[in-house]
């Protein structure tokens, strides 16, 4: 009677451990599915129509001239959700829900700011940044991934920045090639170098402006928001 007694026992906390563990399956199932509803809206995002936020964090809240700004020193493009191709990390969901817990409603006018590379293809693993628009026009960093934005993408970027950039670079390079052409070739006259200077810089403007235009060239200043190729 005792063992009977027992079996019953034993029999009432394994069938209450097995009710938990599945109330825990389904919760994590819930979560799971919340979480691809916050990677569809994000990667569906259209329009500025954000939320309302009184006090926002400043350190975290930035114009959109400051990230005009970012992109054309950096050539990043500054475009809609709904235009990324990349998948959305754990991390960037949990900083999503954190905010929507934190404003008391569902949040869906995301934009990122990442390479145009990342708005073409799934593969590349530059720097996406996700912002949140606001009602007054402003952008909330909700969060970034990736590696850190190297100084030597500010270095290789700065003579697509503008027009005037580029003309300084071709200028700048002609000056030190034809400051690499050997005495020897010039004849003796010094002049010939500056008539050096003179053709190189001409033959780069050339070659250049052929690359520009055969390969659409968009300068950082015209593309930051750009949702085309070129």
């Amino acid at each position: 009677m005792a063992t009977h007694l027992e079996h019953q026992r034993l029999e009432r906390i394994l069938l209450g451990q097995h009710q938990l563990v599945d109330e825990v399956h389904q919760l994590l199932e819930q979560e799971q599915k919340h979480d691809d509803i916050i990677r569809a809206v994000v990667l569906s995002s259209r329009g500025r129509g954000g939320p309302e936020w009184t006090n926002p964090p400043e350190q975290r809240v930035f114009s959109e001239d400051s990230i005009r700004a970012m992109c054309v020193k950096y050539r990043l493009r500054f475009l809609e959700g709904a235009l990324f191709k990349g998948g959305i990390p754990d991390q960037a969901v949990y900083a999503i829900r954190q905010l929507e817990r934190r404003l008391g409603t569902p949040l869906h006018a995301f934009r990122i700011m990442a390479p145009a590379a990342r708005f073409r293809l799934c593969d590349s693993e530059v720097d996406p940044l996700l912002f949140l628009a606001l009602a007054d026009g402003r952008y909330v960093l909700v969060h970034k991934w990736g590696h850190d934005l190297s100084p030597w993408r500010a270095v290789m970027g700065w003579p697509v920045r503008n027009a005037a950039n580029l003309a300084a670079t071709m200028l700048l390079l002609a000056a030190l090639l034809s400051l690499l052409v050997p005495d020897a070739w010039l004849g003796g006259w010094h002049d010939n170098r500056f008539l050096v200077f003179v053709w190189t810089s001409l033959v780069l403007a050339s070659f250049t402006v052929f690359g520009w235009f055969a390969f659409f060239g968009q300068f950082s200043t015209d593309n930051w928001n750009s949702r085309y190729f070129n």
